[in-house]
């Protein structure tokens, strides 16, 4: 029924007027059959409603989630096993489970995301009162957009449905079809990033209203990266060179800390992001990462929930020259009274904590954004430097990683064979990346996603300071609770070969017969 795609519409419109930047253009009553498609505004409000579908209905923030800690190794949950909550975010079969409600909630809000750049992708060639240049780009932005789910989800569930135009029906049989495999989807992604780049300008020639558009740098980047997963080494250099070498002044910014808030909020939109998913602080458009990594009832955060803390091992794998550790850990914060500072092991929960997506002074409730990264310039040199080690260019690769070593304050990597050029530049990716939000997708790809599945289950104790600086020596009593809160045998973590995928939801395939469960669940 066609009226259904314009009560869809209608919603967009509504959850739109709380958005910021370019998410304020929106119709100044209501869209309605009678106006919808006609002209640049329409054009516009439907590209901006599928930019908001990554920040509503549980898409990126959920996804985020269940990458970065579901079945990362670099963190885990203080809750017990019989909590639903430590379910999601376990590194186990049971964090994988076929219902498992942030796997279904992911699974039914990337079809909205797709829907609605279908519907840009279908309905905005066809207006006739438009800047042809702008109509190319809102539908280079769509597809864009669309490219980017459908990476999301080939990663996640392995071959999925590929629907390519709207759906706007509500005949369930027409709803119901058979999953792609993976290459198909792949190839749908690749010809979407390079119809986008024929259209998208350079990110400098967008407007200061227009932070977060898709630019050609955006489809660049993106484009390398699949390749990258592809092991199409020669386009993936092609691909993050031109993001590299572009006019565009992308960068690296001068500290890894420098990405992420540190109390004042200003660290959105830098010179080193080529793609975030765009926030406010008005619910729902805002998030609460930063609340999961926060000490419990620490006094320091806005939530404290402490839902997700460190692993030690991971957290060990750091160097303490590694300008990374301080900008992705959290070993000592301020305590309530403010005249003390309290140490990782003082914790009601011992260990060490995550700093990135925190918001220690509460900035969200000032209205701020508080955006998802979902492509730096750094991870285009990394996939630079990995496609250059694998196509034999191996002088262009230590120059790319050494950039990202050089900006961590580490020396630089030399004299390696191509075997130990490529773990290295895997430990780049995963020191670099980790909780952004492809900790699993980069362990799948490296192939060490069952290989670690036991090695963070031994670990040293760091080092324990005073608030003097003095050296702390733990008792058995503080060992044991440390103990008690990393992943071991008590955990019963099980790791197989299958979930190198996720399961398709039972409530899914209830609804399309069509659908086969993934191997193995």
């Amino acid at each position: 029924m066609k009226i259904v795609r314009y009560i869809i519409l209608i919603c967009i419109g509504l959850v739109l007027s709380s958005c910021e930047g370019f998410l304020d253009e929106v119709p100044r009553d209501s869209i309605s059959p009678a106006n919808f498609y006609n002209n640049a505004e329409d054009a516009i409000v439907a590209v901006n409603g599928a930019y908001a579908a990554l920040n509503v209905n549980d898409y990126y923030s959920r996804y985020w989630m269940t990458s970065s800690t579901l079945a990362g190794d670099g963190c885990f949950s203080r809750l017990g096993s019989t909590s639903d909550r430590a379910a999601i975010i376990q590194l186990n079969d049971a964090g994988m489970l076929v219902n498992e409600r942030y796997n279904i909630a992911t699974w039914g809000a990337v079809w909205q995301a797709i829907n609605r750049a279908n519907a840009v992708i279908d309905n905005v060639p066809g207006i006739e009162n438009i800047d042809a240049d702008l109509r190319d780009r809102v539908v280079g932005e769509a597809k864009f957009l669309r490219a980017l789910t459908y990476f999301n989800m080939v990663r996640r569930w392995g071959g999925v449905p590929l629907i390519l135009h709207e759906t706007s029906t509500s005949v369930i049989s027409e709803l119901q079809v058979t999953r792609s495999s993976a290459d198909e989807v792949y190839t749908q992604i690749i010809a979407d990033l390079t119809d986008a780049m024929r259209s998208l300008p350079n990110i400098t020639e967008y407007g200061s209203g227009d932070a977060g558009r898709a630019s050609l740098e955006a489809a660049q980047g993106l484009l390398a990266k699949v390749q990258l997963y592809r092991k199409d080494w020669a386009n993936a250099k092609m691909n993050a060179e031109a993001v590299i070498n572009s006019p565009s002044g992308l960068d690296l910014m001068p500290d890894p800390a420098d990405n992420w808030w540190t109390g004042n909020g200003d660290r959105d939109n830098n010179i080193e992001s080529i793609f975030e998913v765009q926030y406010t602080g008005i619910s729902p458009q805002g998030h609460q990462l930063g609340n999961n990594y926060e000490p419990n009832n620490s006094g320091y955060g806005p939530g404290q929930w402490g839902t997700i803390i460190g692993s030690i091992w991971w957290f060990n794998q750091f160097t303490n020259d590694d300008k990374r550790k301080p900008a992705t850990w959290l070993t000592e914060y301020p305590a309530p009274s403010g005249d003390s500072t309290i140490q990782w092991h003082e914790n009601r929960y011992p260990a060490p904590h995550i700093n990135k997506y925190r918001d220690p002074f509460n900035k969200i409730a000032d209205g701020m954004a508080y955006n998802i990264k979902v492509l730096r310039f750094a991870d285009v040199l990394l996939v630079a430097a990995e496609a250059c080690n694998e196509s034999g260019a191996s002088e262009l690769a230590y120059q790319y990683v050494n950039r990202v070593r050089t900006r961590a304050g580490l020396p630089d990597l030399a004299g390696l064979s191509k075997e130990q050029l490529r773990d290295s530049i895997y430990l780049e990716f995963r020191k670099e990346l980790c909780f952004e939000g492809q900790d699993y997708e980069e362990l799948v790809r490296q192939g060490k996603l069952i290989a670690n599945k036991t090695a963070y289950q031994t670990y040293s104790i760091p080092p324990m300071y005073r608030d003097d600086g003095s050296v702390f020596t733990p008792d058995q009593a503080l060992l044991d609770n440390i103990a008690r809160y990393q992943p071991g045998t008590h955990y019963n973590y099980e790791l197989d070969p299958w979930n190198t995928i996720f399961p398709i939801p039972q409530t899914a395939i209830d609804r399309n017969p069509k659908l086969t469960q993934s191997s193995g669940y």
